[in-house]
């Protein structure tokens, strides 16, 4: 039994050299052709992990890291898988947009090869087969970002969805009469549909957003976390792509946005906090436990960015690491907790006769010692 149990124990870590020769030829191979052909490689893992959205935000992260330029998925360039276009740049795959199927692709494909590049929504919804590409698909599609090029942007061509598809219907049996169309106006938008939804405001940056994340399960295009980064780094221990290299069973603190978040209750009856926060280089589940979750509970709500410090550990379940967190914060508490000063700019043509009383007076509240003076210029 000692010896089974030193074998057993090995085996766990130790390979024969058959083996280890194996392996090493594989990421002599691989790390080749990520050094030669990066996009290709990148483009090629990410097919391998179409399903797995965890992963493909790592990846995406890597392709940003490695300066390779990654662009939404596009009914006119993308194909079923990821590819890469002449510029060297990746194209996200179709085939990785949730809710949209095999046969749609497949059919809007074959569409593109025989009649060329789609010209705008209403020849898009003219030369594919409605039952096959329904709205719903195509709904998927305007919100991913595949349709971009085929309107001046998203919440336009949600807009002339339903003008689109009726155009469509009309054009399809026509030609099951055997008539022609003989101006093309069910190929190109007719000029008054054209002009009335041109003045269709574009979507909020969260909205869109949003509908990345619900289709592609990742935002990709942008992060409402983004504008965050500079400030978040100076309250954090690393970022969540850092996570496995760092030392387990310490606490740290990491940041991120809240993508989910649920209270459940355990068998004995113990209610558990879960948040998964992402900071867009990967995700990471959060634990909060009994007095944690008393505390923080108005915290644990999606869409909210956090900075949470807590004890890092190796997640059987998942294979992941997660957190059991001790402190939470949102954006405006970790600025009370960690700001050290800040820095005001001002031009010459702010500067009047009576701007530094003015100023004076606005930071008089906040003052907590020194002198209760005046402030006056240097």
């Amino acid at each position: 039994m000692k010896i089974f149990d030193l074998v057993e124990k090995f085996a766990g870590y130790g390979f024969n050299k058959s083996h280890s020769a194996a392996y090493a030829l594989v990421s002599y191979q691989t790390l080749w052709l990520k050094t030669h052909y990066p996009a290709e490689f990148m483009a090629a893992v990410m097919t391998a992990d179409m399903d797995n959205t965890d992963k493909i935000v790592g990846l995406v992260e890597e392709c940003r890291r490695m300066k390779l330029t990654i662009l939404p998925p596009d009914v006119n360039a993308g194909l079923y898988r990821f590819n890469v276009n002449e510029k060297g740049e990746i194209v996200y795959g179709i085939g990785a947009i949730k809710g949209v199927g095999e046969a749609p692709i497949e059919n809007i494909i074959k569409a593109r090869q025989e009649g060329g590049y789609f010209r705008d929504l209403f020849d898009f919804c003219a030369r594919v087969d409605t039952k096959k590409v329904n709205k719903r698909v195509i709904e998927k599609l305007i919100q991913s970002g595949a349709l971009d090029r085929l309107g001046p942007h998203r919440a336009a061509l949600m807009a002339s969805l339903d003008d689109a598809i009726k155009s469509a219907s009309q054009h399809h049996q026509a030609e099951a009469f055997g008539q022609a169309d003989m101006f093309g106006v069910l190929t190109e938008a007719p000029e008054e549909v054209e002009h009335k939804y041109t003045k269709v405001p574009p979507w909020p940056d969260k909205v869109w957003l949003e509908g990345e994340r619900e289709t592609l399960g990742l935002y990709l295009t942008g992060h409402p976390i983004n504008s965050y980064v500079k400030e978040l780094k100076h309250y954090i221990t690393w970022r969540l792509e850092d996570a496995h290299a760092t030392k387990r069973d310490v606490v740290s603190t990491v940041a991120g946005l809240v993508i989910a978040a649920r209270v459940m209750t355990t068998k004995r009856g113990t209610r558990i906090g879960i948040l998964t926060l992402d900071d867009r280089s990967g995700r990471m589940e959060v634990m909060l436990f009994s007095d944690a979750l008393e505390k923080y509970l108005d915290l644990i709500e999606k869409d909210r960015i956090l900075v949470v410090s807590g004890q890092v550990s190796f997640d059987d379940f998942n294979g992941g690491l997660k957190m059991s967190a001790r402190e939470v914060l949102d954006i405006a508490q970790a600025r009370e907790k960690y700001l050290r000063g800040l820095a005001i700019s001002v031009t010459d043509r702010q500067i009047d006769n009576k701007f530094f009383e003015r100023f004076s007076e606005i930071l008089e509240p906040h003052r907590r010692y020194g002198s209760s003076k005046p402030l006056l210029p240097a």
